[in-house]
């Protein structure tokens, strides 16, 4: 059973594992704002409650994640407090029947499978996507490979 809220406390600190070479800028260590993008027909960006889970539990779920993603691998996570999520237009909410600990960001629509959104509505997410990333905080794991998170505490 899982012990946490089903609420999202604005403090909380929310982690969206970070994959390379999908979600990392090719020769430098800077995140895409794709990285909170949804996936096309879903309108779930998959996130971890980093502050009650805590960083080697957040790393165990990003490397079970790059089995999922051929030729990617973990290399950290973006963290983001989830008051900043809303703050950008979007929400944040428990997944917990994927598993405890577990978030999706939303933002409010679900873009079509091989159909490009309309123009208004591809510059309001785009302008969302970076806002997301550019208030979020990039930690690289020094040592991705390792059982346990190596890389700056947050």
């Amino acid at each position: 059973m899982c012990h946490l809220p089903i609420d999202i406390a604005p403090s909380e600190n929310i982690v969206r594992a970070i994959l390379c070479p999908t979600h990392i800028k090719q020769g430098s260590n800077e995140v895409k704002y794709q990285a909170f993008k949804s996936r096309p027909g879903t309108d779930e960006v998959s996130v971890i409650r980093h502050s009650h889970m805590g960083s080697n539990f957040c790393k165990n779920k990003g490397k079970e994640i790059e089995v999922g993603w051929p030729n990617n691998y973990f290399v950290g996570f973006s963290v983001i407090p989830a008051s900043v999520i809303f703050d950008c237009g979007s929400k944040v909410h428990d997944s917990r029947e994927e598993y405890c600990g577990h978030a999706h960001i939303s933002h409010g629509f679900i873009l079509q499978p091989n159909e490009p959104p309309p123009p208004d509505l591809n510059l309001i997410l785009t302008e969302r996507y970076k806002a997301l990333r550019d208030k979020s905080v990039y930690h690289a794991d020094r040592d991705p490979a390792a059982a346990a998170w190596t890389g700056s505490a947050f």
